[in-house]
């Protein structure tokens, strides 16, 4: 499922993708102009549903890989009232962000964990 968000660091307009993989969920983060992808990160369903449904101040990491060869990365996710700050990147290096609307992915991290 796609989600249309923007960086809260640069601005620019990115969409989220959701999808069911192998072993998780998969989040891709694409630039809007040009569809640049800039991260995929694979993660636990079960992780990701503690974050939204028990926000912590100041959000949480949840612990990933990258679905084409399995390097360890990691997903910050805050919840900020009606919106979801996504971060994914490896532990210590550059990493790519994105804002959702919560309402928006939540729709569909649960349809796609429903249809897995």
């Amino acid at each position: 499922m796609k989600i249309y968000g923007i960086s809260q660091s640069s601005g620019v307009e990115r969409r989220l993708y959701v999808e069911r993989g192998g072993e998780g969920i998969v989040l891709t983060i694409s630039d809007h102009e040009g569809n640049k992808e800039r991260e995929r990160i694979l993660v636990q369903p079960d992780d990701l549903l503690h974050t939204l449904t028990e926000p912590t101040p100041g959000g949480i990491t949840v612990p990933g890989v990258s679905p084409a060869g399995g390097r360890q990365m990691e997903l910050q996710v805050e919840v900020r009232r009606n919106e979801v700050w996504l971060e994914a990147g490896p532990p210590s290096g550059q990493r790519t962000d994105v804002a959702v609307g919560m309402d928006d992915f939540q729709d569909a991290l649960e349809g796609t964990i429903s249809r897995g």
